[in-house]
């Protein structure tokens, strides 16, 4: 069933809502509903975990437990009821969840109380973006309590009318959620895929029928008859990149500047020249694979892998990323890998030929999958839009959703 507009439409006075049926008002937030700011917890109380109730901070992750006896809670913390908004007041401002239980609220979150808050949930939606235009702070952008109690929002004040609107987004965002979620579980199997078509083509090659033999190395298992078994060193020489500061690194510029998880920006001057397998040498994405090509920077955070003699570049980078380069980090502040440790690493090398053949192969194969990923992740990016735009429409009454069938 096609929507249609309301019968007549009033102008609201605010441009980003434009016109709203008559009969329904612009409200701010502060006359419509009970507002509670969230606050930094009290540290030397939170390790009382005999009896309790769930802390949220940020985007309503959980956190600790704060002592339940309620003549301390109701004097001491910020309460959230179950069925209340949270809405995130720092950093992503505007992000929203419906507390499903009674809980303690940290200081970048604010609690909504509202007789409908289904209604209420949906109609927040759609001031994300005038409060991330208002949000400020040099150590992160953050909303005023004032601000957030000043945000204005179209409102039908017929209970019946809320309650259809609500169900009516209910339904239709549900259904567009499993789309999505059906979309994403195809993603993760097509990324399974291609790393499984990667550790069995460089460990395997590409003869079904070739004979094998024990490689002694526990992740590969067998490999093919005629390969060698080699250092890694004697493979590639392995050396961290330049240091650079972020300062010195722009938006754009001459040549790209290459950190431990790919481009970062660009600088004036360059460390390298050619084709190279880049390994992220710092943090939790240590170990990561990409690669860079023609005059760019390798930071610090990079370790360049330079090949010897005349191995195949994809055919080594794609050997690297079935390794899980990430385990041989070293424990620390910040982790870091232990280069010496992956310079000793004995690795499968295959003929030259072989080489070829497996780099021709596993790009062409790769580069399929990887489309399809992009093609489905596009088609998330729609149906994200699509529901963002739905949720916009009906709760500034652009559509009439009284009669509509789901």
């Amino acid at each position: 069933m096609k929507l249609k507009p309301y019968p007549k439409y009033k102008d609201s006075g605010i441009k980003w809502i434009g016109k709203i049926p008559e009969g329904w008002r612009i409200r701010k937030i502060k006359y419509t509903s009970t507002i509670t700011m969230g606050q930094s917890p009290n540290a030397a109380l939170i390790n009382n975990e005999a009896k309790g109730i769930p802390f949220f901070q940020g985007k309503a992750d959980f956190c600790e437990l704060y002592p339940e006896p309620k003549s301390w809670i109701e004097q001491h913390i910020k309460i959230a009821r179950r069925n209340d908004i949270l809405i995130t007041v720092r950093a992503p401002v505007g992000a929203l969840n419906i507390s499903n239980q009674t809980c303690c609220i940290g200081r970048g979150l604010a609690a909504i109380r509202f007789h409908n808050y289904k209604y209420l949930y949906y109609n927040l939606h759609i001031v994300e973006e005038p409060l991330n235009a208002i949000s400020s702070g040099s150590t992160f952008e953050a909303i005023a309590f004032d601000d957030l109690k000043s945000m204005i929002i179209p409102l039908s004040e017929n209970v019946e009318q809320q309650t259809t609107i609500a169900s009516f987004l209910d339904k239709k965002t549900a259904k567009i959620d499993t789309l999505i979620e059906k979309d994403k579980k195809l993603i993760e199997l097509l990324k399974e895929k291609r790393t499984a078509l990667i550790n069995h083509v460089v460990t395997k090659g590409l003869d079904p029928n070739v004979k094998l033999k024990d490689s002694g190395i526990p992740w590969i298992g067998k490999i093919p008859e005629h390969w060698e078994l080699k250092r890694l060193k004697y493979v590639a020489s392995l050396k961290s990149g330049s240091g650079i500061t972020s300062n010195e690194i722009k938006e754009s510029g001459e040549y790209p500047v290459f950190g431990g998880n790919g481009l970062r920006g660009y600088f004036s001057s360059y460390t390298h020249d050619g084709k190279y397998v880049l390994i992220g040498r710092q943090g939790a994405l240590c170990g990561n694979i990409n690669y860079a090509s023609g005059k760019f920077w390798a930071s610090e955070h990079a370790v360049v892998a330079t090949l010897l003699s005349d191995y195949k570049l994809f055919w080594f980078g794609e050997l690297l990323r079935t390794m899980n380069l990430n385990q041989y980090s070293q424990s620390a502040a910040q982790p870091g890998l232990a280069v010496d440790n992956i310079n000793n690493l004995d690795i499968p090398v295959p003929s030259n030929k072989e080489q070829t053949l497996i780099s021709i192969y596993l790009d062409r194969h790769i580069t399929l999958i990887d489309k399809t990923i992009k093609k489905i992740e596009k088609n998330i990016e729609l149906l994200e839009e699509y529901k963002k735009s739905l949720i916009h429409y009906v709760v500034t009454g652009k559509v009439d959703v009284r009669k509509s069938e789901v």
